[in-house]
């Protein structure tokens, strides 16, 4: 088959050492904001050859130096295929067998300061047909924004750095999950408040009382990774620092709970289940995103006569000293990730 520029694709696979590539074998849909990007940090002489007159820089005293992949890899959330994607950038899964599938749990909960990495491929198809073969290797997860936009498709999105580069590794073979179900903003249900029990290896979280005011919201994760550790000759893997968790979104001004929490600094916890038609035993798929605890910074409602007043949240995810900061569970009839 000729490639067409249609044909772009991108797939990863996590790696067992840091850097050291593997054959990728995880594919997901091509969605416009995909970017790879290598900066070979190149290094001019300062020294000036001087008695020759008026010239630029010597070409000849221009190198590579140790170079630095960042990438910029976007999903839609679906029923099959995403344990792989969530597992390395949020840090931790868990996996238990359920009849018709397993539950997946995923949280930034890792031990000592070194997160999973991964081997990404990007083909990148030019105009005429002509694949150009990007394989980056010790990939590590920056940044990670789980979204939910209005009335549409639930979205992952995570910014990464890359330790290596090379455009000499074969292409692999596309290979998609089989008929996943989207997770939708019109299949979810959001709650805020009461008395959380976290998700287990077999159950979703419960006990919070039903929101319905949510419009949107987003979840940035920043895994405070130290990516600048150039020893001499090389460059170490990142170290992960304390994570920064801000949460934000849109809430229709329906009643006073965001407005009354944010004066009395309430500390919230929070979740919103999706629920399929996908049949996964005597029930369905399902995706949860759970925060046991967030305080809102600012955000108190403007309003403007005539129009549905909605409000902006604004608020930190911090840790209640109990449970983990946060929870991405996938209900799903694959049975590994």
């Amino acid at each position: 088959m000729t490639s067409t520029v249609l044909d772009h694709r991108w797939s990863m696979k996590r790696e067992s050492v840091y850097n050291t590539p593997v054959t990728t074998d995880r594919f997901y849909p091509w969605i416009d904001g995909v970017d790879a990007d290598w900066d070979p940090r190149p290094r001019q002489s300062m020294g000036q050859q001087g008695g020759n007159g008026r010239r630029s820089p010597l070409g000849e005293r221009r190198y590579g130096t140790i170079g630095q992949g960042a990438l910029k890899l976007r999903a839609e959330l679906e029923s099959k295929g995403g344990g792989v994607l969530l597992d390395w950038a949020l840090g931790v899964s868990t996996v238990t067998a359920i009849t018709g599938g397993s539950q997946q749990v995923f949280h930034t909960g890792i031990t000592g300061t070194l997160l999973p990495s991964a081997t990404v491929q990007v083909v990148k198809v030019l105009n005429d047909g002509t694949e150009q073969v990007e394989t980056y290797a010790g990939c590590t997860a920056g940044k990670v924004t789980i979204e939910q936009p209005e009335d549409n498709i639930t979205m992952l999105e995570v910014d990464v750095d890359a330790r290596s580069y090379t455009t000499a590794t074969a292409a692999a073979t596309p290979a998609y999950a089989t008929a996943p179900v989207l997770f939708d903003h019109f299949q979810g249900a959001c709650a805020l408040g009461g008395t959380l029990t976290v998700p287990t290896t077999t159950a979703l979280a419960s006990g919070l009382t039903a929101y319905a005011d949510f419009r949107s919201w987003k979840i940035e994760i920043d895994q405070s990774i130290d990516k600048d550790r150039r020893v001499i000759g090389s460059r170490n893997q990142p170290l992960a620092g304390t994570p920064n968790i801000k949460f934000s979104g849109k809430a229709e001004f329906n009643d006073t709970t965001l407005s009354a929490g944010l004066v009395g600094q309430t500390k919230f916890p929070w979740y919103q289940t999706i629920t399929t038609t996908e049949t996964l035993d005597a029930s369905f798929t399902q995706l949860q995103v759970v925060i046991p605890q967030l305080t809102l910074n600012k955000g108190l409602p403007q309003v403007k006569p005539g129009t549905t007043t909605v409000q902006d949240v604004d608020a930190d995810i911090t840790s209640d000293g109990t449970n983990r900061d946060i929870y991405v569970v996938v209900r799903t009839t694959d049975t590994a990730l």
